[in-house]
């Protein structure tokens, strides 16, 4: 029922999906309203390196659509079929269904923690990066639920990965998701899907692991991971595992004590991804004049990250629609992002175009001189334009850029071992060291103005 476009989103220069449904089918101004709920749904659970994000909702030409993440290789259903899972040598081959494993229990556990059952698990809705890292997709099923009510209805299944309660139509917990997420690391170590129910899972895994766990050219699989699906594809979902954050860990786990080295699909860094996420949903909310929760979105961000860039702009211009008067308390804030991150361009822009409706050409200019030296040329017209806007007074509100799209998993990684690199430099006073350290996680994009780099910055300068 609906259409998926590939495109290039010229402001943050990267690859997207666009997604919206096929006019036919948006014959009443209710079913619109269903998509963007959907959609809202979606976005709610905000951006996440093993989610595959729903950057914000727009209404385009009169069509409902959601700007999400372009995954590029495909999904793991197809990497299945096709046999590109399984290349490599077995050593490298189980690393990757590993990573995949534990990226993917890190997605769903996070749709819970939005209070939301997937209730579609299945290698299809599982996308991978070009670096294995794997992603869960496809929210259009998703049912919230009350953690503490009686479960939430699923609107539909996919029979063959579907959980017992599911297939006999009862209310859903996350046990459903966490029975159809076992089904699918089941088909992935076994190369196929060769039951015709859900619910033969549990048996099709006992018979698996009874015949040496090891199919045709595919790694057998470790005993340990084992273990952890029968404890999630038992029968009843109260006996199941219930948190996919836990089987996750142990995912990490084994990985380590296999390879000696940590998992590429670690726990995820949420510091800074979940302000980026707090201000998109206000952007798309303002968009589409659903205006009650944006200041509120806006302030939680800030609550987060104080010097959260598009935040404080964002905040910044509305007041000034109201009072016509700029908050000093935002332009202090975005003077401060300069500082701790010297090669980003953006705080600079938002700075100048503040100041420049405030009235003062000469700070305005001078700050837009800076933004033009850190720009690149990709970036240059879209600055202009917003410069324009200012000038004008046609500004709206600024999406936060996804931080480095498919590769955020690995760049918090790095950053996490140079922070924890850091530390120890302090505490053996080893200054020099520290600070080059603090110069490297500097240099990953995105990260420079993360809460915990400014603490360490802070202890540095301190300490000497």
């Amino acid at each position: 029922m609906g259409l998926v476009h590939r495109a290039r989103h010229r402001l943050w220069n990267i690859e997207v999906a666009v997604k919206h449904p096929r006019p036919e089918f948006l014959l009443h101004r209710e079913q619109v309203e269903s998509f963007q709920s959907e959609c809202e749904t979606w976005a709610e659970i905000g951006l996440h390196p093993y989610v595959a994000t729903c950057y914000y909702t727009r209404e385009i030409e009169n069509l409902p659509c959601v700007v999400a993440e372009y995954v590029p290789d495909g999904s793991l259903q197809d990497a299945i079929r096709n046999r590109s899972l399984y290349k490599g040598d077995e050593e490298a081959c189980l690393a990757r269904l590993l990573t995949i494993a534990a990226s993917t229990a890190w997605g769903l556990a996070r749709a819970h923690e939005s209070n939301l059952i997937h209730c579609d698990v299945k290698p299809g809705n599982m996308l991978l990066t070009s670096y294995g890292i794997g992603k869960i997709a496809d929210f259009g099923l998703a049912a919230a639920f009350d953690p503490s009510g009686a479960g939430a209805k699923a609107a539909g299944l996919t029979p063959v990965f579907a959980s017992p309660e599911q297939i006999k139509g009862e209310r859903l917990t996350p046990a459903a998701d966490v029975w159809s997420w076992a089904a699918s690391m089941l088909a992935m170590f076994v190369g196929e899907i060769h039951w015709e129910s859900g619910t033969a899972c549990g048996a099709v895994l006992t018979e698996f692991i009874e015949k040496g766990a090891k199919a045709y050219r595919i790694p057998a699989m470790p005993g340990k991971f084992a273990s952890l699906l029968q404890k999630c594809l038992r029968y009843s979902p109260i006996e199941r595992s219930q948190n996919l954050n836990e089987v996750a860990m142990a995912i990490c786990e084994i990985h380590e004590q296999l390879y000696g080295e940590a998992c590429p699909a670690g726990k995820p860094d949420l510091e800074l991804t979940s302000t980026d996420s707090l201000n998109n949903r206000a952007v798309s909310k303002h968009d589409l004049n659903l205006t009650s929760d944006v200041h509120r979105l806006l302030a939680e961000a800030l609550a987060i990250d104080a010097l959260h860039p598009e935040a404080n702009f964002n905040l910044a211009w509305l007041a000034f629609l109201g009072s016509g008067a700029i908050s000093e308390s935002a332009l202090r804030n975005l003077d401060l992002v300069t500082r701790y991150d010297h090669g980003e361009y953006r705080p600079h822009l938002y700075r100048a175009c503040l100041l420049n409706l405030q009235g003062e050409s000469d700070l305005a200019n001078q700050a837009l001189n800076q933004a033009i030296q850190l720009c690149g040329v990709h970036e240059i017209n879209d600055m202009e334009r917003l410069w324009n806007f200012s000038r004008e007074r046609k500004l709206n509100l600024i999406l936060s850029p996804p931080i480095s799209g498919e590769d955020l998993a690995l760049d918090a990684e790095r950053f996490g071992r140079l922070m924890a690199k850091t530390e120890a430099a302090l505490e053996d006073r080893r200054y020099d060291d520290a600070d080059r350290y603090l110069l490297m996680s500097g240099d990953i994009k995105g990260f420079a103005r993360h809460p915990r780099r400014r603490v360490l910055l802070s202890k540095s300068s301190k300490s000497q």
